[in-house]
């Protein structure tokens, strides 16, 4: 998963984090990630726990290596087991980026366990 520490506190305390990944073709700015946090907070019908946002910029560099388009990666990483409610997230934030006027796509969700 991620190497943040505040994530693997998350995944000691509570087993599992869960996260949803997009790509947006277009270099966002953080005020609009920023837009898209307080949207995915206000529309989302359960209680958020913990959540941590990652977002990186693929360089042209990246996507030649990575055999991809350039744009931003965008993860949200919630603690605990939330894939209940990946269809819920996957709609907010790809109605979101409509609006803000990207093209993108959801790219997977996954869940980071604790083995030891």
């Amino acid at each position: 998963m991620y190497n943040d520490a505040d994530v693997q506190k998350w995944i000691e305390h509570h087993g599992v984090a869960t996260s949803f990944t997009f790509l947006v073709y277009g270099e966002m700015q953080s005020q609009e990630v920023d837009l898209l946090i307080k949207g995915l907070i206000f529309r989302v019908d359960v209680d958020i726990p913990k959540m941590a946002i990652f977002f990186d910029v693929i360089t042209e560099d990246q996507a030649v290596a990575w055999n991809t388009y350039r744009g931003t990666t965008i993860t949200f990483v919630f603690a605990g087991d939330k894939l209940d409610i990946e269809e819920e997230v996957r709609y907010i934030i790809l109605d979101g980026l409509e609006y803000l006027r990207y093209k993108a796509d959801y790219l997977c969700s996954s869940r980071g366990e604790s083995f030891v």
